[in-house]
C-alpha cells in the first residue's frame, strides 16, 4: 500500500503545467466578475444619487433666480414710487418715465389710490379713460406698508394669467398711492428654463394656492392647474414622487420661497434615473466575456513562452560550447535570463582576452609607424612655419621692426617701410635703429621733438626709457600708434598702426555724447514731471478710494446686515478694490520703467503661495462656477528663497486673466521644480484653463502695456492691458522668463520660470520666529484730518482692543505727543497747518524717549521717492492708503512691542 500511495503521489505531483496554469486563471476569474458586478452596483447607485442631488441644486437655483427677478421688481418700483413727478402730481411725466422702465411684451406699470381708482396704465396709450382697479393684496400692502406679491390671477379677455407686485407710494407718512407691475405669467416659466432647468429635467413654479404660474416646458397650458404633489408641501423643502401634468412619472423636489411664499417644484423623469441600470448592464457585458476569453488564452501563452525560454538556454549552451560569442537571451522568466546573462558574461570573458592579446600586437606596429611619420612631418612644419611667417609678415596691417640687443634691426616688413616713408632698401640692409632715427628726424618726421629732449626715440640704452604705448602725427597727417615689447634677451618689437580713422571716430564720439548729455537732462526733467503727476494723481484717487473701501469693509464685517445690503456691500467692496488695482498697475508699470523696483527676498514656500493665491480668486471662480485646482509635482522643494509678494502678484495677475476669458470649465495652476548647481531650483508656474484661447498673431502683444487681445468697441472682459506687462517685467527682473501657449477655443497655458536659492534651515527658523505675540494693547496716536479715514482707523483699531486718540494736524500731534504717553504715531502727510513730514521732524527733536517714538506714515503717497522722503525726515515706516484692515493692524502691533525707536526684528534673507 506504500507503494501504491507514493505512485499515487508521484502522479499528482507530475501533473501538466496546463492544468495548473487553467486552476489559476479559473481562481482568478470568479473573484473578478464577482469584484465588477458589486463595483456596477455601486456606480448605478452613486449615479442614481447625483441626479437627485442635481434636482435639488436646479430647485434652489431656481428659487434664487425668480427671487432675484421678484426683488428687482420691488427694487425698480420703490425707486419709480420716489419720483419727483408724484410729489407735483405731474402724472404724464411719471407715465413717460414708467414707459421707459418696460421693456418686455406684456409687462404694465399701474398707479391707482387707495379706492382704485387708475392714474397710469403703460398697457393703455396715455390719456385713455381707466377703469377702477383692486388688486387682492392692496388692503394689505395699504395695512402693513411692506410689498405684495400676489397669487395667480386668471386672464381676461384683454390677456393671459398673469402675476402682480404692489408698492406703496408714501406722501406725507401715508400711502396715499398704491403701484403695481403686472407680469404676464409666462415670464416665469421662461425664468425657469433661464436658471437652467432642461431635458430629463422639468420645472413648475405654483403660487400660495397650489395653482402653477409656469413652467418650463409648455407653460401657456399649464398655467392655472393645480400642482400635482402639493398637498405633500409641508415644509419649505422636501421630496415628492408622482406623475407630472404629462402623466410622465417623475422623482421631484419642492422649494418654497422666503419672498413670495410660491413653490418651485423640480422634477426628473423616472427613466432618466434608471439609466444608469441599463449602462451598466450594457458594460457588464463585454468585461465579463473579455475575462473568460483571457481565461482561456492565458495558459496557452504562458506554455508557449516556459518552452521557448528552455529552447534559447539550450541553444546557448550549444554555442558556448563551439566558441560562438554569445549575446544574453532575452526571455519572459527571470530566471532564465540570469542562467543566459552568466553564459554570455562567460563568453564576453573569452573573447576580451584574445582580442587583448591582438591589440597589444597592433599598437607596437603602429607606434613603430607613428615614430617614422613624426621624423618625416617635422621637417616639413619648419619648412612651413617659415613660409608661414614670411607670408603673416607680408600682409600684416602693422608695421613691424625687430630690433636686437645691440640696436640692429633685424626684421622690417613692407608695412613698415610705407608707414614710416622709409626706402625700400631698408627691408633688407639691417640698419641700425639710431640711423632710421637720424633719416627719420633729418626728414623732419618728428617736427620739433629731438632725439636728445624725447628719449622714446632712442632704443639703444636704457629700454625702460620708451613708452609702451604712444601716439604721434606724421607731417602728412596720419596719426601711428606706437607699440614697444622688450624682449628678455634684450632689443624690442615696436610696431606701427595707422589709427587715423579711429581718432577721427573717436572725435565723432564726444560729439555724439555732448549731444545725448543734453538729450538725457531734458529726459530727466520730462521724467520729473510725471512723477510728480503720478505722485499727484495716485494720492487724489487713493484718498477718497480708502473711504469707500474701509466703510465697505465695515459693512461687510457686520454680521447684522440684510442680505441684499450685505451683497450691496460686497459690490462697493468688490468695485473699490477694481479701482485700486487699476491705479497699482499704473504706478507698479511706472516704477517699474524708472528701474525702481526693489525684490525683498525672503523664505517662503511654493505651494502655501499658490494655495493662497488660489483662495483669493475662488470667489470669482465661483461666481462664473469655474473649477480652480492647484497640482502641485510630487518633487516641488518645499521652500525657497525669493520675493513672495512679486509672485503672488504675478500669480493673481494669470489666475484673474484665466478666470475672466473662461466662461466654463477650469483653471488649473501647476507647480514644479527642477534641481539645478549650487543649491538652486528652477521654480516653473503654469496656468491653464478651457477659456477662449488667443490667435497665434496675438501672443506677442499680450506682454506689452496698454495691450488686450479683445480691442474691439465692445472690449467685453475690461483691464487696464497693464498686468501681463508688470508680470513680463516682475519676472525679468528676477532673472526669469515667461511665455503662452494658447490656441483659439482649446484654451490657454501662461507660465514663468524664475531660478531661486533653496532655503537654508536656519532661515527657516528664522521666519517661524519673526512674529512675536501682541501681549498688550496698544495706544495709538492717529493723525489725520479726514474724519471719514479717522472713522475707519479708529473703527478697525478699537474693534481689535487698541486705544486710539485722534488729532486732525501735525501741531496737534506734537502737543499730543509730549501730553500723554502712547506706543506708536500713524501719522498722515498732506494735512492743513503742519504737515506730517515737518511734525516728525519737530518730535525727533523733542527729548528723549518721546523723540524716539516709533512713527509710521499712513498716506496716500506711495511712490519710492516719496516714501524715501518720509524716512529720511524720521519716520520709521510706511502704509499706503487704502489699507488692508489686517495690515494695517500687524504694523501697528508690530512697532508698538518694539523698543522706542528701534526697528522690530525682521527676517533676513538667506544667503544661498
Amino acid at each position: 500500500m506504500t507503494s501504491e500511495g507514493g505512485a499515487d503521489q508521484a502522479a499528482f505531483r507530475a501533473r501538466p503545467l496546463w492544468a495548473h496554469v487553467t486552476t489559476l486563471a479559473v481562481a482568478l476569474l470568479v473573484p473578478a466578475i464577482l469584484i465588477i458586478a458589486m463595483l456596477a452596483q455601486r456606480w448605478v447607485q452613486a449615479e442614481q444619487a447625483r441626479m437627485e442631488e442635481r434636482t435639488a441644486t436646479l430647485n434652489a437655483h431656481a428659487v434664487e433666480q425668480i427671487d432675484r427677478f421678484l426683488s428687482g421688481q420691488i427694487a425698480m418700483l420703490r425707486a419709480l414710487a420716489t419720483s419727483p413727478a408724484l410729489e407735483t402730481g405731474d402724472f404724464a411725466r411719471f407715465d413717460r418715465q414708467a414707459r421707459e422702465l418696460v421693456s418686455p411684451k406684456g409687462v404694465a406699470i399701474v398707479l391707482h389710490d387707495r379706492d382704485g381708482r387708475q392714474y397710469v396704465n403703460t398697457r393703455l396709450p396715455w390719456g385713455t379713460p381707466l377703469p377702477r382697479v383692486v388688486l387682492a393684496d392692496d388692503r394689505a400692502v395699504r395695512a402693513t406698508g411692506a410689498p405684495a406679491i400676489s397669487d395667480l390671477l386668471p386672464g381676461t379677455a384683454a390677456g393671459a394669467p398673469r402675476i402682480a407686485v404692489t408698492v406703496p407710494v408714501r406722501q406725507d407718512g401715508a400711502a396715499a398711492h398704491l403701484l403695481s407691475i403686472i407680469l404676464p405669467a409666462s415670464l416665469f416659466g421662461e425664468l425657469l428654463s433661464a436658471s437652467g432647468v432642461a431635458a430629463p429635467y422639468s420645472g413648475s413654479i405654483a403660487d400660495r394656492t397650489g395653482l402653477i404660474i409656469g413652467r418650463s416646458v409648455a407653460t401657456e397650458t399649464a398655467a392655472g392647474r393645480p400642482l400635482p404633489g402639493f398637498e405633500t408641501v409641508q415644509r419649505k423643502t422636501g421630496q415628492w414622487s408622482g406623475r407630472n401634468l404629462t402623466g410622465t412619472p417623475v422623482f421631484g423636489t419642492h422649494h418654497r420661497s422666503d419672498l413670495s411664499g410660491w413653490v418651485v417644484a423640480i422634477g426628473v423623469e423616472q427613466a432618466a434615473l434608471q439609466a444608469p441600470l441599463v449602462t451598466s448592464l450594457m458594460v457588464l457585458a463585454p468585461v465579463i466575456l473579455g475575462l473568460g476569453v483571457v481565461a482561456l488564452v492565458a495558459p496557452v501563452l504562458v506554455g508557449r513562452r516556459i518552452l521557448l525560454a528552455k529552447a534559447l538556454l539550450s541553444q546557448a549552451a550549444a554555442d558556448l560550447s563551439q566558441g560562438v560569442r554569445l549575446q544574453t537571451p532575452v526571455t519572459p522568466i527571470r530566471e532564465v535570463n540570469e542562467v543566459g546573462a552568466v553564459l554570455a558574461q562567460t563568453s564576453a570573458i573569452l573573447h576580451r582576452q584574445a582580442d587583448a592579446l591582438r591589440k597589444s600586437n597592433a599598437d607596437l606596429e603602429e607606434r613603430i609607424a607613428e615614430r617614422t611619420r613624426a621624423l618625416v612631418e617635422q621637417e616639413v612644419v619648419l619648412r612651413q612655419k617659415k613660409a608661414l611667417l614670411d607670408a603673416t609678415l607680408a600682409n600684416m596691417d602693422q608695421g613691424v621692426l625687430l630690433i636686437d640687443a645691440e640696436g640692429i634691426v633685424q626684421l622690417c616688413n613692407e608695412r613698415a617701410v610705407d608707414l614710416l616713408g622709409l626706402p625700400p632698401a631698408h627691408r633688407h640692409s639691417r640698419p641700425a635703429f639710431a640711423d632710421l632715427v637720424a633719416w627719420q628726424d633729418a626728414r623732419g618726421e618728428f617736427g620739433d621733438a629731438r632725439p636728445e629732449s624725447a628719449p622714446w626715440l632712442r632704443l639703444r640704452g636704457d629700454l625702460l626709457s620708451a613708452p609702451p604705448v604712444y601716439e604721434r602725427t606724421r607731417p602728412n597727417g596720419t596719426v601711428l600708434e606706437v607699440r614697444t615689447v622688450r624682449l628678455a634677451e634684450g632689443g624690442a618689437i615696436r610696431t606701427f598702426s595707422d589709427v587715423t580713422e579711429r581718432k577721427r571716430r573717436e572725435l565723432a564720439v564726444l560729439e555724439a555724447n555732448r549731444v545725448a548729455e543734453a538729450a538725457r537732462c531734458q529726459a530727466e526733467a520730462a521724467s520729473a514731471a510725471k512723477t510728480e503727476f503720478l505722485a499727484t494723481m495716485s494720492h487724489e484717487i487713493r484718498t477718497p478710494l480708502n473711504g469707500v473701501i474701509g466703510y465697505a469693509d465695515l459693512l461687510v464685517r457686520e454680521g447684522d446686515l440684510p442680505p441684499a445690503q450685505r451683497r450691496s456691500a460686497e459690490r462697493i467692496q468688490e468695485a473699490g478694490q477694481a479701482l485700486l488695482t487699476v491705479v497699482s498697475d499704473i504706478l507698479d508699470f511706472s516704477k517699474i520703467e524708472a528701474g525702481q523696483i526693489d525684490l525683498d527676498p525672503q523664505p517662503f514656500a511654493p505651494a502655501a503661495l499658490a494655495d493662497n493665491a488660489v483662495s483669493i480668486v475662488r470667489t470669482a471662480a465661483d461666481a462664473k462656477r469655474l473649477t480652480v485646482a492647484v497640482e502641485a509635482d510630487a518633487g516641488l522643494v518645499p521652500r525657497l528663497v525669493g520675493d513672495q509678494n512679486r509672485l503672488r502678484q504675478v500669480l493673481l495677475n494669470l489666475l484673474n486673466n484665466a478666470i475672466k476669458f473662461t466662461p466654463s470649465g477650469r483653471v488649473t495652476l501647476r507647480l514644479a521644480s527642477t534641481p539645478l548647481a549650487d543649491g538652486h531650483h528652477a521654480l516653473r508656474a503654469a496656468v491653464a484653463d478651457t477659456g477662449i484661447g488667443i490667435p497665434a498673431e496675438r501672443h506677442a502683444q499680450l506682454f506689452q502695456r496698454f495691450s488686450q487681445v479683445d480691442g474691439s468697441i465692445q472690449r467685453r472682459f475690461g483691464g487696464t492691458g497693464l498686468g501681463l506687462a508688470i508680470s513680463r517685467r516682475l519676472i525679468e527682473t528676477m532673472g526669469g522668463e515667461i511665455g503662452v501657449e494658447s490656441r483659439p477655443g482649446e484654451g490657454s497655458t501662461f507660465w514663468f520660470s524664475v531660478v531661486l536659492a533653496e532655503a537654508t534651515a536656519a532661515a527657516a527658523a528664522r521666519e517661524r520666529g519673526a512674529a512675536p505675540p501682541l501681549e498688550r494693547p496698544a495706544r495709538v496716536l492717529l493723525v489725520e484730518d479726514s474724519p471719514i479715514n479717522q472713522d475707519i482707523a479708529r473703527a478697525i483699531l478699537e474693534r481689535r482692543g487698541h486705544r486710539v486718540t485722534v488729532v486732525a494736524d501735525g501741531a496737534e500731534a506734537v502737543s499730543a505727543v509730549q501730553a500723554e504717553p502712547h506706543d506708536v504715531v500713524l501719522m498722515d502727510v498732506q494735512m492743513p497747518g503742519m504737515d506730517g513730514v515737518t511734525a516728525t521732524r519737530h518730535i525727533r527733536e523733542l527729548e528723549t524717549p518721546v523723540s524716539r517714538l516709533p512713527i509710521v506714515a499712513l498716506t496716500a503717497n506711495v511712490l519710492p521717492q516719496q516714501v524715501a522722503q518720509f524716512r529720511a525726515a524720521g519716520m520709521d515706516d510706511h502704509i499706503g492708503k487704502p489699507f488692508r484692515p489686517d495690515e494695517l493692524l500687524a504694523m501697528v502691533e508690530r512697532w508698538s512691542t518694539a523698543r522706542p525707536g528701534a526697528s522690530p526684528a525682521r527676517p533676513p534673507a538667506d544667503a544661498a
